[in-house]
């Protein structure tokens, strides 16, 4: 099972971010239950929330993965106590035989994403609709030419793609 906690928000204003915080996605397989990207740390209380309507709270996480390390995906790991972190420095050694760790380089040198069923999320790999329906790289990106072919391999999966900051790009939608 995935399910969005929350969708992210991503406000800019020409090339200046005035706002962000990342998507937070569930992830329930027969072993665990995932948190990834935890959002900045002003949407603790709606991460907080989410997690309730599910009957959940921060205790019943037992992974955080970190598709990388920027304030605004990280900021309320201190939330999940019980939780294993994973995230570019460590996924190798994480086994759910649910779903699959990548490598998806180009906003940052660390970026992983997450595989798991019809769905994979990508944190900034991907962090607005636009980049996936325009296939534009992200607008920070540590090698542009790198984000765009790893963005184009992350479409090439077919899967649905849970963005960074706008949550979930349907498969086949133009929008």
């Amino acid at each position: 099972m995935l399910r969005l906690i929350y969708q992210g928000k991503l406000l800019r204003e020409g090339n200046r971010i005035l706002e962000a915080s990342s998507s937070v996605t569930l992830i329930e397989t027969e072993r665990h239950r995932i948190v990834v990207d935890t959002s900045s740390q002003d949407k603790g209380d709606v991460v907080l929330k989410g997690l309730e309507r599910l009957g959940l709270s921060p205790r019943d996480i037992d992974v955080v993965i970190n598709t990388h390390s920027h304030w605004d995906h990280v900021g309320n790991n201190y939330l999940f106590k019980n939780a294993e972190f994973i995230n570019y420095e460590n996924y190798r050694s994480f086994k759910d035989r649910e779903i699959e760790i990548l490598e998806t380089p180009g906003h940052t040198w660390d970026s992983i994403s997450v595989l798991y069923g019809d769905y994979i999320v990508v944190g900034d790999a991907a962090p607005l609709k636009d980049n996936i329906v325009k296939e534009v790289a992200p607008g920070i990106c540590v090698d542009r030419d790198l984000a765009l072919k790893t963005l184009k391999r992350i479409k090439s999966l077919g899967k649905h793609i849970v963005t960074g900051h706008d949550g979930i790009y349907f498969q086949g939608s133009k929008k």
